[in-house]
């Protein structure tokens, strides 16, 4: 059985029914997107880690430990080095109608 080459309306989806503001708008969500996901996956890895030091982490130290994880995944999702973005913005184009 030979599997052939897909369409080109699944190959790329077509963006040519949006304007450029909505284009722009739908990348947008999408980094927002994989920064969120970035997010939680840090804070899951970060709950990992056996606490170390002579002194339990204080409230504040928790807190700004969250605010930290938070601009790391918001700069990895920026980066778009994983590409989910990518990925999550041709979903988004498919799913409203640009095929």
């Amino acid at each position: 059985m030979k599997i052939g080459p897909l369409p080109v309306s699944a190959q790329q989806p077509n963006d040519a029914h949006l304007s450029p503001e909505d284009r722009a708008k739908l990348r947008a969500v999408a980094q927002q997107f994989e920064g969120v996901f970035l997010n939680q996956m840090v804070n899951a890895m970060r709950k990992t880690i056996q606490p170390g030091g002579l002194t339990p982490p204080s409230q504040g130290e928790r807190i700004y430990q969250g605010m930290l994880d938070t601009q790391h995944a918001e700069h990895m999702a920026e980066s778009n080095q994983l590409g989910m973005s990518d990925l999550i913005y041709e979903h988004l184009l498919r799913s409203s109608g640009g095929r």
